[in-house]
């Protein structure tokens, strides 16, 4: 009856149009795009095209305790999004605009439904001389929640984590009420956060279970006119990384830094798994591959960057191929054929943000779990603000339609996850509700009391995206 009702009042809200509950619009909602992790099915799905019509939504729902999903695209390769209680899913697809692109500030302002299409379209086209940080992700996947979510960027050396790129926001609570954080709450102007008290941090990280960001201002970089990308290759990462580590630190116009094991390169490269050797090891072929990304304003001072780079890369043992560098290239690669050509279409990854001093030992327990259950080892990461921390992954290929392979993916994360937590300071995020509990268990009571608060306190009845998130 309540979902009857809610169907009602939101047609009122958006038209006919813009709702449906059908059973053929409702299955497009109900999993991740590749993910092992499990299904839900939401009850209605609507489309608005401001924040109004959200808030209205949201107080709909309140009041008849029914949750609300925020939905972008359904390509977060963390389920975050899966509709695990039923409910209301929200598709922002239709708050598509960029409001506006500030030059002097370097930060463009956009909706909550933009897609990195739609922000690398745009720029290529009216601002070539900016670029946003961008995710290894397929190009329909949502701005917003890439930052919202600590996503890695192609300028995460420069800038960190997505989080970091945020300004401010705009933000439709649990309680349906509309607020803004950051320095365009007392202008129009959303240069950034400081220096008020910084609340944006009671929507990153939460998974969409504190309230729907509705706008958003994102940094912005400029496009110098010199720019290389070096490849280098290694045996080992013990080998390889604090070559990399070292780098990032050298103040020579680093942007990104990016390592992966020998499987994650077969992976981008869409061989299947069968068919290349499990174990670089074993077959003695290198482990190590690095990729780093340089750029600088006047050609003398690029060439002494790099002149810097290959000096330090070669010293420490690594190889350049021929040239010393893929010049010219554009990272990142959206990486659709990683599991979606000869794979059967399934894949999921355990990430975890760590020290960089551990990396090392992270891969190495990520690859004995990975080669014990019959998988090749695939592992990549980043090393984020000039080397002050890492991103490392490891991920695991299976067919969707198998669900002996799903459940072995599920196993293998699993204890993947419990391997690493030997190491201190070793925090997954895109975490699932079981990796919550462990962590949970590790806080301080007080810390574990005060997110169920603020949770309470932004999504009082409890209907922002259910089963996700802290403080459930």
């Amino acid at each position: 009856m309540e979902l009857d009702n809610a169907f009602e009042e939101i047609v009122k809200i958006v038209g006919e149009q813009n709702v449906s509950n059908d059973p053929e619009m409702r299955y497009l909602y109900h999993y991740d795009f590749i993910t092992a992790e499990p299904e839900g099915q939401c009850d209605i799905v609507v489309m608005p095209e401001s924040a109004e019509e959200i808030q209205q939504i949201v107080k709909v729902a309140n009041k008849l305790k029914i949750p609300v999903i925020p939905w972008v695209s359904g390509i977060n390769f963390g389920s975050t999004a899966t509709p695990l209680k039923g409910g209301i899913v929200v598709d922002l697809r239709r708050l598509n605009r960029i409001l506006e692109v500030n030059k002097d500030d370097m930060y463009a302002l956009i909706e909550g439904g933009i897609t990195w299409a739609d922000l690398q379209g745009h720029l290529g086209k009216y601002h070539p001389d900016l670029r946003a940080g961008i995710t290894w992700s397929p190009p329909g996947t949502g701005v917003v929640a890439s930052c919202l979510c600590y996503g890695m960027f192609d300028l995460g050396n420069l800038g960190g984590t997505g989080a970091e790129f945020i300004n401010g926001l705009e933000v439709v609570l649990g309680s349906g009420e509309l607020i803004r954080v950051g320095s365009c709450s007392l202008s129009d102007c959303w240069y950034g956060r400081q220096p008020l008290p910084d609340l944006a941090g009671l929507f990153i990280g939460w998974e969409g279970s504190t309230g729907i960001v509705t706008k958003a201002a994102i940094k912005l970089w400029p496009k110098l006119p010199f720019r290389k990308d070096y490849t280098a290759i290694g045996r080992s990462f013990s080998l390889g990384y604090p070559i990399l580590s070292k780098l990032s630190k050298a103040g020579l116009g680093i942007c990104d830094i990016v390592f992966q094991n020998y499987g994650w390169l077969q992976s981008t490269m869409e061989a299947n798994e069968k068919k290349v050797p499990r174990d670089a090891f074993e077959s003695n072929l290198p482990d190590f591959f690095s990729f780093i990304t340089t750029q600088a304003y006047t050609e003398k001072q690029h060439d002494a960057q790099c002149e810097a780079i290959e000096e330090i890369i070669r010293e420490g043992g690594l190889k350049l191929p021929k040239g010393g560098a893929n010049i010219g290239s554009e990272m990142p690669i959206h990486l659709w054929g990683c599991w979606n050509f000869s794979r059967g279409g399934g894949g999921q990854w355990i990430g975890s943000y760590c020290s960089s001093r551990d990396v090392v030992k992270y891969y190495e327990l990520s690859r004995k779990v990975t080669l014990k259950y019959g998988h090749t080892p695939q592992f990549y990461g980043r090393i984020l603000f000039g080397g002050h921390y890492v991103v490392a992954r490891t991920n695991v290929n299976f067919n969707k339609d198998d669900l002996k392979e799903i459940q072995s993916a599920r196993e293998i994360l699993k204890e993947i996850h419990d391997e690493v937590q030997s190491i201190d300071g070793v925090v997954m995020y895109k975490a699932p509700q079981w990796a919550h509990e462990v962590y949970e268990k590790k806080m301080l009571p007080a810390t574990v009391e005060l997110t169920k608060k603020v949770k309470k306190l932004l999504d009082p009845n409890g209907i922002m995206n259910p089963g996700h998130g802290w403080g459930d």
